[in-house]
């Protein structure tokens, strides 16, 4: 008959191929229940000297990813309203001007196969580090581009690294931030884009009158200046503990807990516990690998897989695309011609993002997950309902001031977008994903969220160009679609435990499983 251990390493690899939280017994609930008790007692973080470090670290360590995609999206915005732009380059418009800006995304969905290949050999840090330097070098190309292939290249460059610092990023700052913390300070990281939106689109504001091609060759060059920071940044901050547990440097691992959670105080009961159920699971997931295969093999990890996959292809098919990347052209669409006018309008809607994305970051504190993302939805799509009526009044029927509240109407729509599809969107997945795939499920996130970005930027100067303002139906009939799938499969996750969270997906065979496995323990 087997021994205890072999026992606990079958139950183990069950757990691991149902993709749930490993579970020894009534000894895990209570040490759950103990962490979550502590966690809540835990000073704030402004009374953690070290805690506090930390996080004023993850600025220039952890963000520039995001950043650096709102650089662009907002730059690609004004520089189609740069009149030495768009001369330069032949004044793209249609599928021309689509690749131009689709390209970066596709960059990004070529590299996603290699991404697991430097951060999970050689580290979180190294992730992001490699991927700063890819992006530096696309930016310099960008800014250097002599013809519109050069152009075209380097966005592809930049995108490439983009998706390496993109994907550890979110999963260091998760990583490494205090369990009492992690749910907002996830949910912060997405905000970042604003802050390059805001960068972008004030530069370019305050270039686009230069009359020679520097007024696009500085913002081209600028998208490089974040990735510098962030090579030296990321070193300033201590590697994943997780990851440092797996490749069997625990004591360092410990070490990092200590000084960040606790202040330094090693006898701290709160950060012990903590470290004991990491490295309890870990090293029981490293011994039991997770393919990819796990993805698939069980009726809840299927709905997670389902659950991923429409969380990447809605944050970026659900209008958004169309104003992040072509505000200049939607608004040619309601009269807006003058390139100063252009430039402000981009400007303010970047600094309006910023905050309500940060505000919608600190709501994850407080309202239901599902509450958040069905109001989200049902806001857009008021939102761009209203939109197409006004764009066709004032096309159709020369109605001024339906011409203005398309303008508002842009604000809305961001106002609800933000409250779900900026703020869950890495937090969410933490949830619903359990630890032993909850990399693979990112890299998931990534691909389609990518792959539907490239499709989207490519496709939307097209419509516009073809059929104007009623390529906005195309976006109202997609948004009841988003609607119908959160109300059907999106399951909630704020307020229960991992092991509540879990039998949502798992059903009770998980649990029966888990109290048979825990049983033969005894």
């Amino acid at each position: 008959m087997a021994g205890p251990s072999t026992e606990k390493d079958r139950a183990t690899s069950s757990f691991v191929e149902k993709g749930t939280t490993p579970d020894f017994g009534q000894n895990a609930l209570d040490l759950d229940e103990r962490i979550l008790k502590l966690s809540n007692e835990c000073p704030p973080f402004y009374r953690n000297r070290n805690l506090l470090t930390l996080y004023l670290l993850i600025i220039p360590g952890c963000l520039v990813p995001a950043i650096t995609l709102g650089f662009d999206g907002a730059m690609m915005n004004g520089l189609q309203a740069v009149p030495t732009w768009d001369n330069y380059f032949g004044q793209p418009r249609g599928a021309l001007l689509g690749i131009m800006s689709a390209i970066l995304a596709l960059g990004c969905v070529v590299a996603t196969p290699f991404v697991s290949m430097v951060g999970d050999r050689h580290g979180r840090r190294a992730g992001i580090f490699v991927g700063s330097v890819i992006m530096a070098t696309g930016g310099i190309l960008q800014g250097a581009s002599v013809h519109f292939a050069m152009f075209l290249v380097s966005r592809f460059v930049i995108g490439f690294g983009l998706v390496f610092a993109n994907t550890f990023a979110p999963m260091l700052i998760g990583e490494l931030a205090h369990p009492k913390d992690r749910q907002v300070i996830t949910s912060l990281y997405q905000t970042s884009w604003y802050i390059g939106a805001i960068l972008a689109a004030w530069t370019t504001f305050g270039t686009f009158s230069i009359p020679t091609e520097w007024a696009w060759r500085i913002p081209s060059l600028l998208q490089a200046a974040p990735a510098f920071v962030q090579m030296v940044g990321v070193y300033c901050l201590p590697e994943s503990p997780r990851w440092m547990i797996a490749k069997g440097k625990a004591d360092e691992a410990k070490a990092v807990l200590v000084k960040y959670h606790a202040n330094g105080d090693d006898e701290d009961e709160f950060v012990n516990l903590e470290f004991q159920q990491m490295r309890t699971i870990i090293e029981a997931e490293v011994d039991n690998e997770t393919g990819w295969k796990a993805l698939v093999t069980s009726p809840g990890n299927r709905k997670r897989l389902l659950i991923i996959v429409c969380l990447g292809i809605f944050s970026q098919w659900s209008g958004n695309g169309l104003v992040s990347y072509y505000l200049v052209r939607v608004l040619e669409t309601v009269g807006i011609t003058d390139a100063r006018d252009k430039n402000i309008i981009n400007g303010c809607l970047m600094i309006f993002n910023w905050i309500t994305s940060v505000i919608s970051a600190f709501l994850t504190a407080r309202i239901k997950r599902r509450t958040q993302f069905l109001t989200s939805g049902f806001g857009m799509l008021a939102v761009f309902a209203t939109q197409t009526l006004c764009a066709g009044l004032f096309n159709d029927h020369n109605n001024i001031a339906a011409g203005k509240a398309v303008i508002a109407m842009l604000f809305a729509f961001y106002l609800f977008f933000n409250l779900a599809f900026n703020a869950l969107l890495y937090s969410y997945p933490i949830e619903v994903l359990p630890y032993p795939i909850r990399a693979k499920g990112f890299s998931i996130l990534m691909f389609f969220g990518k792959a539907s970005n490239f499709i989207n930027v490519l496709v939307n100067p097209i419509g516009l160009q073809a059929i104007g303002w009623k390529f906005y139906l195309v976006y109202v009939g997609w948004l009841c679609v988003e609607i119908t799938f959160i109300w059907k499969f999106f399951v909630e996750t704020k307020g229960p435990s991992l092991e509540a969270i879990a039998m949502r997906f798992d059903g009770e065979t998980s649990q029966a499983e888990k109290k048979k496995s825990a049983k033969s323990m005894e």
